[in-house]
């Protein structure tokens, strides 16, 4: 069986037995790929280096179809991201991206998933500190777009009215998006006006990193919208980083 080579993200790893590491994989070619590396551990040499957490490369591997385990033949690291260890928010953020790819993604080739996952580690890693949550925010919002579960924001889900920009509505997570005035009640959603609701599309929109305000409620959100529309149960990892975020007075 000839070997394949592509693009990879390291997602997840563990050790598996004396000398392997099983390690969890997003691939531009292939989508979501589990691989064992044997005789990794306490080796130094080709395919044993560099194969950390967040690391992007070139896996080469021997897959085969229709099976959920397949064998790393070498990962050639091009990009460590040693930066997100540098504090435990950086860290989180990008745990959190990295649960939400596991946790969805599947083993097919996603247009445009491998690079949206590129980019929010790279902006989470080099974000200045007070730009932080807007990095890991907008990184994840744009994952969400990525998979295909964008939000409605710049005009009613329920009616279609563009919303105005002082209009202060609801985001109902079941509709998938904002509700304008008219259409809102209390039943439907946390209230959303329009600082937040700009600060939501420019996110999506990858805009400049800026202060984020309001960071807690912006995770309850993404939490509220991920456990909905685009997983099954909710990210473990996510209350973890909301817990690192500032609590700020309403």
């Amino acid at each position: 069986m000839a070997a394949v080579s592509t693009r990879a993200i390291v997602l997840r790893a563990h050790d598996y037995g004396d000398s392997s590491r099983i390690l969890r994989f997003y691939t531009e070619g292939f989508g979501l790929l589990s691989v064992v590396a044997h005789g990794v551990r306490g080796r130094t040499g080709k395919g044993a280096g560099g194969v950390a957490s967040f690391a992007s490369g070139e896996l080469t591997a021997y897959v085969r179809p229709h099976r959920d385990l397949h064998t790393m033949k070498d990962f050639s690291s091009t990009r460590m991201r040693e930066g997100l260890a540098r504090d435990t928010l950086r860290f989180a953020g990008a745990a959190v991206a990295a649960e939400l790819v596991l946790s969805h993604a599947e083993q097919e080739r996603h247009e445009g998933l491998f690079e949206a996952l590129g980019r929010a580690l790279d902006e989470v890693e080099g974000a200045d500190p007070v730009h932080l949550p807007w990095a890991v925010l907008s990184g994840l919002w744009r994952l969400i777009e990525a998979l295909g579960f964008a939000p409605q924001i710049e005009a009613c889900v329920r009616c279609g009215t563009p919303l105005g920009s002082g209009d202060v509505g609801r985001f109902d997570i079941v509709g998938g998006g904002v509700r304008c005035p008219a259409c809102a009640d209390t039943s439907q959603g946390p209230r959303i006006g329009p600082v937040a609701r700009a600060q939501l599309v420019e996110m999506l929109e990858g805009g400049v990193p800026r202060p984020l305000t309001h960071a807690r409620q912006h995770v309850t959100l993404v939490a509220d919208f991920v456990a909905y529309h685009v997983v099954p149960r909710p990210l473990k990892s996510l209350p973890f980083l909301s817990s690192l975020l500032p609590t700020e007075a309403p």
